[in-house]
């Protein structure tokens, strides 16, 4: 599935309480979340052949592993990112509100986001 189509799937209102699941503390942050929500709904995706896949991942330091996408599938304008393939790997057992609520987030962070979310983007460094 495309990432404007997971988007297009769920309202904020269904997506923010996973956020706060998986990011525990960012209810403060719901205002900048829901511009970034709202801003992608608007944008016009841009065909991508590649993915953002969800694998396992091992912590590096130690012995913990995590479900989460390599940072890099998020280097690359929000339009790209909307283009692309969200898929999972096996042994991925997060649902696609989980994977839409890890993808919004990784974008605030990592993504090239428009100029119009740059008010939002640094509440959301606070």
């Amino acid at each position: 599935m495309k990432l404007y189509q997971l988007i297009q799937a769920y309202e904020f209102d269904e997506l923010m309480p996973v956020i706060n699941d998986m990011f525990p503390g960012t209810t403060k942050y719901r205002e900048p979340l829901k511009e970034a929500y709202d801003t992608l709904l608007t944008l016009k995706p841009v065909a991508s052949k590649k993915t953002i896949r969800y694998k396992i991942m091992h912590n590096e330091k130690g012995s913990e592993s995590y479900m989460g996408a390599e940072d890099s599938c998020f280097d690359t304008t929000w339009e790209v990112c909307l283009g692309k393939d969200v898929s999972r790997e096996k042994g991925v057992d997060l649902s696609d509100v989980e994977l839409l609520a890890n993808c919004l987030v990784n974008l605030c962070f990592l993504g090239k986001y428009p100029k119009s979310f740059e008010e939002a983007h640094r509440r959301l460094l606070r």
